[in-house]
């Protein structure tokens, strides 16, 4: 039976959903598969260290993202990751040894890093794989060591340096979603937005909430909160002045939500994007965290599969005009659906199964 080890880490939830999609795609391919958090691995709190530090940034300092994003563009200043790398490999060493993995698959670059380091220091033949879950390829994510990449698109390819690793397999396959996130046929007509809160700072609820009260009561408004529970009672308290509006907390039922509603206004993460896209639901992109989820955004706004409201003030007519104008929404999903986002898990699982762990075998 081949061992995945797959490494997560907890900042935002995105990168643990798409390790646990392809959790479930390896577990029925009768793989062994463990799955653990980077950070809670540690032997020291980091956990809870990134998940405070990254939201107290992100209510106070949201520009400080693209701060550290243009930081670690530059050649030497990257090189930092190899330091953090040697620094944490330790914590891959040991979980090597428990869990004897064939292969290592890393939602995020921290833990890749790491990996990586642990492999050229104690020589391990476990290959390592990184998933890259976002619509761009950050230098974070290029580390040395690593045997393939999964992308989220084909245009990504390109952003990897000429001169980068040319042993390194790099595969546009797109981001796991999970299998309840299908195309619905035939789309919903129900004059519905759903609207998602989740790592809003407080001024972004607050023009996403003064844009909704204005709406027209004959639009229903569905808010996905998440575990948020201030803007949780926050718009609960609304909607009982605001008929029309829905308000629902932590859900693992984001897919029904999605199929039922014709718009989404969200804050771009690469796996919410990416939910969007396997369903088929047109986007409306607000507030992203200045660095990566602006690039996130500037895909999804070039490739035409939705728009970017650069300014809360565009949100009544970008609204307005995708929910009046159902040949948009209509070309915008086929867009969307033509990507195949929903295979992702299965591309990914038969690459490892098929190509990289069996020809290893064979060798």
């Amino acid at each position: 039976m081949t061992n995945v080890l797959i490494l997560t880490a907890s900042v935002g939830n995105g990168h643990n959903q798409v390790a646990l999609n392809l959790q479930h795609k390896l577990t029925a391919a009768n793989c062994n598969v463990n799955t653990v958090d980077f950070l809670q691995a540690s032997s020291y709190d980091l956990n809870n260290l990134f998940c405070n530090v990254y939201q107290r940034i992100l209510q106070y300092k949201p520009d400080f993202f693209r701060s550290i994003c243009h930081v670690s563009e530059n050649n030497r200043l990257n090189n930092i990751k190899y330091l953090i790398g040697k620094m944490n490999r330790h914590i891959i060493h040991r979980l090597a040894k428990k869990y004897h993995p064939d292969c290592i698959v890393c939602t995020h670059f921290f833990p890749l890093a790491a990996a990586a380091s642990c492999k050229e220091k104690y020589h391990l033949p476990f290959k390592l794989v990184g998933i890259v879950t976002d619509y761009t390829v950050h230098p974070v994510w290029q580390i040395d060591s690593v045997d393939t990449y999964f992308l989220a698109h084909p245009s990504l390819i390109g952003q990897f340096p000429v001169d980068f690793n040319p042993a390194c397999q790099i595969i546009p396959t797109g981001i796991p979603v999970g299998t309840e996130f299908t195309p619905v046929y035939p789309p919903t007509i129900s004059n519905n937005i759903l609207i998602m809160t989740s790592n809003q700072t407080q001024q972004n609820i607050s023009c996403l909430i003064n844009t909704a009260v204005r709406l027209p009561s004959t639009i229903s408004v569905t808010f996905i909160t998440g575990n948020n529970k201030q803007y949780y009672s926050q718009l609960k308290e609304l909607s009982t002045y605001h008929k029309n509006f829905t308000v629902i907390g932590f859900t693992k039922h984001v897919a029904f939500y999605m199929k039922k509603c014709d718009l989404l206004i969200t804050k771009p993460g690469g796996a919410t994007l990416s939910e969007a896209l396997a369903v088929g639901i047109p986007l409306i992109i607000s507030s992203p965290i200045p660095g990566i989820e602006e690039a996130n955004a500037r895909f999804i706004e070039t490739n035409g599969l939705g728009f970017w409201a650069h300014e809360t003030a565009q949100l009544p007519a970008l609204i307005k005009d995708l929910l009046h104008n159902p040949d948009k929404r209509r070309l915008i999903r086929q867009k969307m659906l033509n990507l195949k986002i929903s295979g992702a898990a299965e591309k990914i699982q038969q690459e490892l199964l098929g190509r990289l762990l069996k020809k290893d075998k064979v060798a």
